[in-house]
């Protein structure tokens, strides 16, 4: 995975991010759900009361380009009123180590819920980033409040 690469992934999270926000949510009509845990990759998430899985999430299609270049990237896409979360799942590849492609990415660093990693905000778009696992695991939302929501540290 090159600088190319990562900047193309930063761009597509956060598209992905704002397309989530666009969606409705199905939770009012069909109720929301209780917390659980989801497995992304090998890396546990906890999923809040009421988020949904995005019907709307074209996160695959987005990432397409990425995988054909050689990235590994699992990811899920969650909605509840107007908050959009995506959680991605990188394992690195071409030759960097992930501490590498953390630092390429860029950001400040914060812990949130125990779990030490890099704010990047974009606009109306803050992304946490950290390393799990030996992978480089993402949380994009347009509410930055709900990101320790998701963390299992």
């Amino acid at each position: 995975m090159n600088k190319k690469i990562i900047a193309i992934l930063a761009l597509l999270i956060v598209a992905t991010s704002i397309g989530a926000v666009s969606a409705f949510d199905l939770s009012d009509i069909f109720g929301g759900a209780q917390n659980e845990t989801v497995t992304i990759d090998g890396v546990d998430f906890n999923i809040p009361d009421g988020f949904e899985v995005d019907p709307t999430n074209t996160t695959d299609k987005m990432l397409e380009p990425l995988k054909k270049e050689g990235a590994e990237i699992s990811s899920q896409s969650y909605i509840k009123d107007n908050t959009g979360v995506s959680l991605f799942v990188v394992n690195v590849t071409n030759g960097l180590t992930v501490e590498q492609a953390l630092q390429a990415m860029g950001g400040d660093e914060s812990t949130i819920n125990n779990v030490t990693g890099n704010i990047i905000k974009d606009g109306d778009i803050t992304m946490f980033d950290f390393e799990k696992n030996n992978h480089i695991v993402l949380i994009s939302t347009n509410d930055e409040k709900v990101i320790g929501d998701f963390l299992i540290a």
